[in-house]
């Protein structure tokens, strides 16, 4: 998913030849421009009023990143990176080399929930780059092939599950919609009910994909 341009087609510098300097502003600029998304929309997160969020000139943003778009697929980027490493450092690592599908799946989902209910801004941010984010023929860059990567392994998690008898019969490919839609409204559930019971809701949302996808003789 990640490349070495942006949407402009422009070339960025690469990653190991910044200094800490750089990699340390390119940070801020990426939490003030999530900051901003989430005040004011994808459409008010222009580069000047990141730069104002950040303190700083709209010229060092664009020194930084080619224009918004690169700015704002950063944030994608970036977001999910921090997610990925947490779900594989806290979770995904500690499981036994032969954990069966249930163990992956319900790890999968607590890893998910668990660091969305830590970062809900970030992941508000996301949900509103995701939905508006355009190339210049009008197309979402964040479309139909980039959605179905993340499917990807809930996909074929449930097909091992299926495969192994650990699973009952269904479609592997509305079970990971299912998944996918109930991770990704979490988030406004916890922007709309601050006071929402996250690990009730998590612990929940477990207990349903487990009576879900088990075989009868796997219970």
């Amino acid at each position: 998913m990640r490349s070495d341009s942006g949407s402009t087609g422009q070339r960025r510098r690469p990653e190991a030849h910044r200094s800490f300097i750089e990699q340390a502003r390119r940070a801020q600029l990426i939490e003030c421009a999530i900051e901003v998304v989430c005040e004011l929309g994808y459409g008010g997160a222009s580069l000047s009023r990141i730069a104002e969020r950040a303190g700083v000139s709209k010229g060092v943003v664009s020194y930084h990143f080619v224009g918004k778009a690169e700015l704002i697929e950063e944030v994608v980027h970036d977001v999910l990176a921090r997610g990925e490493a947490y779900a594989a450092r806290e979770w995904f690592d500690r499981l036994p080399d032969d954990a069966g599908a249930w163990d992956l799946l319900s790890t999968y989902l607590r890893s998910n929930l668990t660091y969305i209910a830590a970062h809900p801004r970030a992941l508000q941010a996301l949900v509103q780059i995701i939905g508006n984010h355009r190339d210049g023929e009008g197309r979402r860059i964040f479309g139909p092939a980039w959605s179905a990567k993340l499917r990807a392994p809930i996909e074929s998690i449930c097909r091992g599950g299926q495969e192994a008898g650990e699973f009952r019969g269904f479609d592997v490919h509305v079970m990971a919609i299912a998944v996918r839609r109930v991770i990704d409204g979490f988030v406004f559930e916890l922007l709309d009910h601050p006071d929402l019971d996250a690990a009730a809701f998590i612990e929940e949302v477990v207990d349903m994909f487990d009576h879900a996808t088990r075989a009868e003789r796997a219970r």
